[in-house]
């Protein structure tokens, strides 16, 4: 068990550094819309990118927790959301520094969305 709690941290702490690094890496990219409905309305591709990983981020969790595994040994819950929190801003907050990236608060949204809907999962998951 020793052994899976090790490579459960490695995967978490190795994904939590690569989220940092690629926010000072110089990224240019097509950003397409999906549209909903006739005129309905028109959400930008990367703001479900950044929904989506903050959420497989806490399902990451779960999937440690309902394995008996813990990031931190005192409130691990806690620390987690805290910490994901912080992630969420401070890569978008450093990319007002960062050439050839641009802050947009829609993406900071989209980031602590995917962090309550995933902790909301593990919420759920947990009382059950």
């Amino acid at each position: 068990m020793q052994s899976y709690l090790k490579l459960y941290r490695y995967l978490f702490w190795t994904g939590y550094i690569a989220v940092l690094i690629t926010t000072f890496l110089p990224i240019n990219h097509f950003v397409g819309k999906i549209s909903f409905g006739p005129d309905a309305f028109a959400i930008r591709s990367d703001y479900l990118l950044h929904f989506a990983v903050y959420l497989l981020i806490c399902l990451f969790y779960l999937l440690g927790a309902k394995l008996g595994l813990k990031l931190f040994d005192v409130n691990p819950l806690r620390k987690f959301i805290v910490l994901i929190l912080l992630l969420a801003t401070v890569t978008e907050l450093a990319q007002l520094w960062v050439p050839s990236r641009a802050f947009n608060v829609f993406d900071v949204i989209a980031n602590i969305t995917g962090v309550l809907s995933g902790w909301s999962v593990i919420r759920i998951a947990k009382t059950n």
